[in-house]
């Protein structure tokens, strides 16, 4: 996907195929002989593991022979294709996180305290925090300082200890004289277990040490959204991979949310002339 002031644009696809059904189902129907002449798929063949970095460097490689510079990379925290792109073309391309991945993988370790029988973290107490983290993230970005000192304070202010917190985004520090409530969690105070501030710092810590990778956060909700749709038109439960069908449900997806529906009759016009 394109950066939001090209029109989040899909700029390339790049379809990949570990098996071509007419092959596979010669190989074993009619072991022995010559497979019938087709336009075979088979494209990929490396693990279904490398398949995203291998995929990754292909478009990639082709946006740059067609003269487009790609900047940075947007997305979760798998490094394979950064790697991947030094080792094969010699780039060293730039890494933008994505903050819904981080916030995600956040609230997955925050779920699994939910289940430990040695703390009680209730749901809204979860959804707290990923609250206070998303607003880190927003008012934070570009100041490594400011950051930091909202991360390290976090935990410690949903424990009723404000020694770190700063008058920007603690009501506390800004209105000593009065008393103050955390309207957000059980009972309107702080939280008090001194075991489930231990286990909720270690989930932060790694961020704090992080810090430097967190202030130029991405979105790479476009191309979740643009993954959506072609899982509408190539739905899982129907396996389509063996077959070109898949690259034309992909490119269908690409025209739709680059043009929208009006690149149907488009089509039709062409087909008929």
């Amino acid at each position: 996907m394109s950066k939001s002031k090209y029109g989040k644009k899909v700029l390339k696809t790049v379809v990949k195929h570990r098996r071509c059904g007419v092959c596979f189902w010669w190989k074993r129907h009619r072991p022995g002989q010559k497979i019938r002449q087709h336009k075979c798929v088979h494209n990929h063949y490396g693990s279904a593991r490398s398949m995203e970095a291998t995929s990754g460097v292909q478009g990639v490689q082709e946006l740059m022979k067609a003269g487009i510079q790609v900047e940075y990379l947007e997305g979760d925290g798998d490094n394979t294709l950064i790697a991947k792109l030094k080792k094969d073309l010699n780039i060293n391309m730039k890494k933008r996180f994505d903050r819904n991945h981080i916030v995600k993988n956040v609230g997955k370790s925050l779920w699994a305290l939910h289940y430990d029988k040695t703390v009680k973290l209730s749901k809204n107490v979860i959804t707290h925090i990923e609250k206070c983290l998303k607003y880190t993230f927003a008012k934070n970005q570009g100041d490594k300082a400011g950051m930091e000192k909202n991360l390290i304070a976090l935990i410690p202010h949903q424990f009723g200890d404000h020694s770190k917190c700063e008058g920007r985004f603690c009501g506390y520090c800004r209105k000593r004289d009065e008393v103050y409530r955390h309207r957000s969690l059980p009972h309107k105070g702080p939280l008090k277990s001194p075991v489930l501030q231990t286990k909720l710092q270690a989930i932060f810590d790694p961020l704090i040490l992080s810090v430097d990778q967190l202030i130029d956060l991405g979105s790479s909700q476009q191309c979740e959204h643009a993954n959506r749709e072609v899982t509408l038109r190539n739905p899982k439960h129907i396996h389509y991979g063996n077959t070109k069908a898949v690259d034309y449900h992909v490119h269908a997806t690409a025209a739709f949310v680059n043009e929208g529906r009006h690149y149907i009759p488009k089509v039709c016009l062409i087909m008929w002339l």
